[in-house]
């Protein structure tokens, strides 16, 4: 079983620490570089072909929930061989790293599946289905730039490709790079390259994915509460409250405005810690901090992405700054009543 894991380990080849201690971090196959530029490549020049007679910039957003399922998929099938032998090993230790990759990959996938799921629901997958605020967005730049057109297109393009398409798709790669950890480790421990963490699971990694099913699932209400919400706004059924707020803030978005975004964050701060549990990485080696870049990313990005909806809010509903005095931005807690919000409005004067 050494053996088997030896020779896939001889093609194994630097690219930088991923761990401070012996854990090597190979560098991706080419079928990974591939599946990466060609998305990249792919979602930027989709972005050229019109639906319904306009350009679409949403196709990123189509890919969000399965570009980490794949990536982890191709890093598995990369790296079958850690998987065939391990499997076949009679140790604790090995099986036991094992079991806490194939625990990290499951919850990967049910995220992507209900991600999937809500997306294909709310008809995100729709013939020109796209995401309002990008016209938003593309608005904003272009009042910001001279009345040029050509340098209008070309500033838009850089962005389209930079951030739309890159970036967005690298913070994918990044959040996900954590589980490639986890693939490798058990071939590591299998050969003996580095010693196993622990002989079983730990209260803190049993913890942490137990708290990563709730997140799941707290996400999916929040989730499912806002399409509920939606479907019964585009019906007419909505109450006399309702009606008049015309944004979704009773069950979970009565103690947070953004109750799903807050999942979504902490899911992948966990499952990056977990990760690092589970292979005894440490998290905070200078060689080892940069498998927190993902999650940190995924929090800006989503920090501006709430600031940009929250003002799309409040110019299309007058109560809806009312909501934001009241209500927790992220973090679920009691709402304000509105004496709490005017002794706060006097302590900042």
């Amino acid at each position: 079983m050494n053996s088997c894991v030896s020779r896939h380990l001889a093609s194994v080849c630097e690219f930088g620490g991923w761990v401070a201690s012996k854990l090597p971090c190979p560098e991706e196959s080419a079928h990974v570089k591939t599946l990466f530029w060609s998305s990249v490549v792919g979602s930027w020049a989709l972005s050229f072909v019109r639906q319904n007679g306009q350009r679409n910039f949403s196709i990123v957003d189509r890919l969000w929930p399965l570009f980490p399922v794949v990536l982890v998929a191709q890093w598995l099938y990369d790296d079958r061989a850690y998987f065939s032998c391990a499997a076949a090993a009679d140790d604790l230790q090995v099986r036991t790293a094992q079991h806490k990759a194939i625990a990290a990959m499951v919850l990967v996938a049910i995220w992507g599946a209900r991600l999937c799921f809500n997306s294909i629901r709310r008809g995100d997958y729709a013939v020109g289905a796209e995401d309002y605020r990008w016209a938003v967005t593309r608005a904003a730049i272009e009042r910001r730039l001279p009345a040029c057109s050509c340098l209008r297109w070309a500033v838009w393009e850089t962005f389209n490709i930079a951030f739309i398409s890159l970036f967005q798709l690298a913070l994918l790669y990044l959040i996900s790079v954590p589980l490639r950890l986890a693939i490798q480790y058990t071939a590591t421990v299998a050969d003996g390259t580095v010693n196993a963490a622990a002989d079983g699971w730990s209260f803190t990694e049993i913890a942490l994915v137990v708290l990563m099913i709730v997140l799941l699932e707290v996400e999916a209400i929040a989730d499912q509460q806002m399409y509920k919400f939606q479907q019964r706004k585009k019906q007419g059924a909505l109450t006399k409250h309702e009606t008049e707020a015309g944004f979704v803030h009773s069950g979970l978005w009565k103690y947070s405005r953004h109750p799903n975004v807050a999942c979504e964050q902490a899911f992948w701060v966990v499952m990056c810690v977990f990760c690092a549990t589970a292979t005894g990485t440490d998290l905070c080696s200078p060689e080892n901090i940069w498998l927190l870049s993902g999650p940190a990313l995924l929090i800006l990005l989503m920090w501006a992405s709430v600031q940009l909806t929250e003002s799309i809010s409040r110019s299309k509903y007058p109560l809806y700054q009312a909501y934001q005095l009241q209500t927790s931005r992220l973090i679920p807690w009691k709402p304000w009543s509105a004496a709490q919000v005017i002794n706060h409005a006097h302590s900042k004067l």
